[in-house]
């Protein structure tokens, strides 16, 4: 199975500039709303198109958009599966992983997630043949990722609590818009972007853990 370890990416005044021109909203819950155990690793199926999906001895039989939650799981060999096939990733404690599991194979990203109290994580997966696409906040006028390459992602930390509309770009050419996506203290979203051709789709999924 390949691994992809996706590059680093941040962005603080960006981030900081979001914060500043948006309202606080009143629920702020996320990824870490209990202790997380420092021992185990966070591993989840990234599915586009399939309905079910596991984890180790998890099952997930109503994806959300083909995203499953993270699991929380002893480190070692970790055995994960959806519809379209399986496969298995070394997990390490303390670190998140996203196995990519399409009908060509399993790909593995190691996941950057924050765990800045004032902060969420935005996640962007480009599951296109696009060689290199951004996400664009017309809001700030700026990037919030960029250059995430075909079967790549990036992630960045944001100043949270925050609401922007996001916009899927190859170049200077719009594929695809999000509306109002929110982003929480320590919590994420997840952006994955399929399609051929000009035909490209954007979904954003929270990004949890199963409690």
């Amino acid at each position: 199975m390949m691994t992809k370890v996706p590059t680093r990416f941040a962005l603080a005044t960006f981030a900081a500039t979001l914060a500043l021109s948006t309202a606080a909203f009143a629920d702020d819950g996320g990824l870490y709303e209990k202790p997380l155990d420092p021992n185990s690793a966070f591993v989840r199926v990234i599915a586009p198109g399939a309905t079910t999906a596991s984890v180790q001895n998890s099952a997930f039989n109503q994806l959300e958009e083909g995203v499953s939650p993270y699991v929380a799981v002893a480190p070692g060999d970790i055995p994960v599966s959806s519809s379209f096939g399986e496969g298995s990733i070394k997990a390490s404690a303390g670190k998140f992983y996203s196995v990519v599991v399409t009908k060509a194979g399993a790909t593995t990203v190691v996941d950057d997630m924050t765990k800045n109290p004032s902060k969420a994580t935005l996640s962007l997966y480009n599951l296109t043949e696009k060689a290199a696409i951004d996400l664009f906040v017309p809001q700030a006028g700026a990037e919030a990722v960029s250059d995430v390459d075909s079967g790549g992602s990036k992630s960045v930390a944001l100043r949270a609590p925050l609401a922007v509309d996001l916009v899927v770009r190859e170049g200077d050419k719009d594929l695809a818009k999000l509306d109002k996506v929110e982003f929480k203290r320590l919590a994420g979203v997840t952006i994955v972007v399929t399609g051929e051709g000009d035909q490209v789709d954007a979904v954003a999924v929270p990004s949890t853990i199963a409690r």
